[in-house]
């Protein structure tokens, strides 16, 4: 694929895009939130398996 078609594809996205109206921002700040939080959750399970259960068997 040469050059000038990637940018013409690169154009044609940014003229579909169009700015959220607020309720859509919200519900996607919601999501992005909840699944950050839900990451950050299984991240502090892991630690406590990895760091602490150990010690308590010892």
């Amino acid at each position: 694929m040469d050059f000038q078609a990637k940018i013409r594809e690169y154009v044609n996205v940014l003229k579909m895009a169009r700015k959220p109206d607020k309720e859509e921002f919200l519900t996607t700040a919601k999501i992005s939130m909840a699944v950050m939080f839900v990451v950050g959750l299984i991240g502090f399970v892991i630690y406590i398996f990895m760091e602490i259960l150990p010690q308590m068997v010892r």
